[in-house]
């Protein structure tokens, strides 16, 4: 059996996967941008700025997998496995924004 390339792989993967990865590589390079600002001695405030950004940016990533995860499990399965979605309860707690995020718009924003 032969193994498939990445490329392949990256070629026949669904929409909603290659919409997460899209979403993680702007991930990666805001990252690589705040490095930069790091580097380049930008203002606190500036990086700090970035920093949260991209922590939402994250947090938006984990919640978009879990429901997809969650929508994948519901729909495979009349009886749903109930220690796989306390799992998942679990998780949603643990990725929940702070509760200093009231504004609930400008949380999904990013």
């Amino acid at each position: 059996m032969s193994k498939k390339s990445l490329i392949e792989k990256l070629e026949n993967m669904p929409s909603d996967r290659k919409a997460m990865l899209n979403r993680l590589k702007r991930v990666e390079g805001q990252l690589r941008g705040i490095q930069r600002m790091i580097i380049e001695d930008k203002p606190c405030h500036d990086i700090l700025l970035q920093l949260s950004a991209a922590r939402k940016a994250m947090q938006n990533a984990c919640i978009a997998i879990l429901k997809n995860y969650m929508k994948s499990c519901i729909e495979e399965s009349n009886i749903p496995n109930l220690e796989e979605m306390e799992k998942l309860i679990g998780t949603l707690i643990e990725i929940a924004p702070p509760a200093s995020c009231t504004n609930e718009e400008e949380y999904k924003e990013q």
